[in-house]
């Protein structure tokens, strides 16, 4: 029913605890895809010492070189052959009763009308002491657009969550990726739900570990954190409307941080122009000015 999809680099120390969340599984219907982003370490050596012995599927990939984390991801879905994918970060661990748990909804899913209208569950993540990150889904059972979700609140709701999508949809829909930059994944995450609805359960079962060696953790240069703003803001702000732009808070935060980015870095062949530039233009400044005024 599910594949299973992690995607690596330089983790040898840390996968194991995927594998072992896998071995651990109470439904054992499933497929392990790896999706090695050109590691210089042993994970292909610790990988295929676990598919000669695994009572479950591995199928091990690795790319020519080092692309970053949506290039792995893109590969590893063209690898998937389940009907549900879920993505499983090396560096994590899950719960034993996952799997079943998420049979279970995806049973229900595809019992009710309309079934392929709901491309993705959502779940809650916690960290290695137990504490739930963010905040909960304001409902349980959430079935939930791009508009209600995003669009109609004033704020986006907190925290980490974790996803098993209809893998059809994650290889018709592939993350977003660019040479210059990542792109924030979030930004691939709303397209998706501009198609199909998200059904948003509070239930817990990805745990995150923080990991000092990790993307996130990583201290990052001002030129790279404004790289990413630039991107994730032009890939949103293109494809939304003159109208979504113009009432949605959302999107009005966005053209601010894609002209503050836009002043120290742009890219000639992926950027905003004509009207939409000057609309994203004219909302910069009424909101620099809206924050000039609330500072005095």
């Amino acid at each position: 029913m599910f594949s299973i999809l992690t995607t690596t680099y330089n983790s040898a120390n840390l996968i194991h605890r995927v594998y072992e969340s896998l071995v651990s599984q109470t439904f054992q219907d499933f497929e392990w895809i790896v999706s090695d982003d050109g590691s210089s370490d042993n994970t292909e050596e610790i990988v295929k010492g676990w598919k000669k012995n695994s009572s479950f599927k591995i199928v091990y990939h690795k790319m020519e070189t080092n692309q970053g984390k949506a290039y792995a991801l893109n590969a590893g879905v063209d690898l998937c052959n389940r009907p549900i994918t879920i993505n499983a970060d090396a560096d994590d661990t899950f719960a034993p009763n996952t799997l079943y748990d998420l049979k279970v909804i995806w049973d229900m899913i595809d019992h009710t009308a309309n079934s392929e209208k709901i491309g993705a569950v959502w779940t809650l993540v916690q960290d290695e002491n137990n504490n739930l990150i963010g905040e909960p889904w304001p409902k349980n059972f959430w079935q939930v657009s791009f508009k209600e979700r995003v669009l109609n609140r004033k704020l986006n709701i907190a925290g980490e969550k974790w996803h098993s999508w209809r893998t059809q949809v994650l290889k018709k829909h592939k993350k977003y990726t660019n040479p210059n930059s990542r792109i924030s994944p979030s930004v691939s995450w709303n397209r998706i739900n501009k198609h199909y609805d998200f059904l948003c359960v509070n239930i817990i079962h990805r745990t995150y570990y923080s990991n000092p060696d990790g993307i996130t953790q990583q201290k990052k240069s001002k030129i790279r954190i404004l790289k990413r703003v630039y991107y994730s803001a032009y890939y949103e702000l293109n494809s939304a409307s003159f109208s979504e732009i113009i009432n949605a808070n959302y999107y009005r935060d966005k053209a601010y941080s894609y002209v503050r980015a836009r002043w120290a870095y742009k890219d000639n062949k992926l950027k905003l122009s004509g009207l939409k530039l000057i609309l994203v233009f004219f909302i910069f400044l009424l909101k620099l000015t809206s924050k000039v005024i609330n500072r005095h």
